[in-house]
């Protein structure tokens, strides 16, 4: 499993900013990101490193992703400078991962409750 998240890492790493996946089927009605379908192999316990269907936090994002520093964003893709999500004037890089992002859903950013048109729902 180890190898599988550090190979998948190296080649994000490589061939540019992390982005969302789009949503399929992963079992029964349970939707999930199609770039994260290695980890539904392994049951979901990468993600719920406690129990299955206990909440994820933000250190399970941290295992596979690195920290917030680390994430390539596309910089050109944002609507102003100040629009970066990991680089925010209000949280710093203090905002939870889950307050943006959302494996079994599609979400919209924290920052569309104020700022509407900087991202759309992921």
């Amino acid at each position: 499993m180890k190898t599988s998240i550090t190979s998948l890492l190296l080649t994000l790493s490589l061939f540019g900013p992390v982005v969302a996946g789009e949503l399929v089927p992963v079992k029964g009605k349970l939707q999930g990101r199609e770039n994260h379908s290695f980890l539904y192999e392994d049951g979901c316990k990468a993600c719920h490193q406690e129990a299955g269907k206990k909440n994820t936090t933000d250190a399970a994002c941290v295992e596979c992703h690195g920290s917030i520093t680390e994430i390539a964003i596309a910089d050109e893709a944002l609507p102003i400078e100040e629009a970066h999500p990991h680089k925010s004037i209000h949280f710093g890089e203090g905002a939870s991962c889950l307050a943006c992002h959302a494996e079994h859903k599609k979400k919209t950013p924290l920052c569309t409750d104020c700022h509407r048109s900087w991202f759309a729902e992921m």
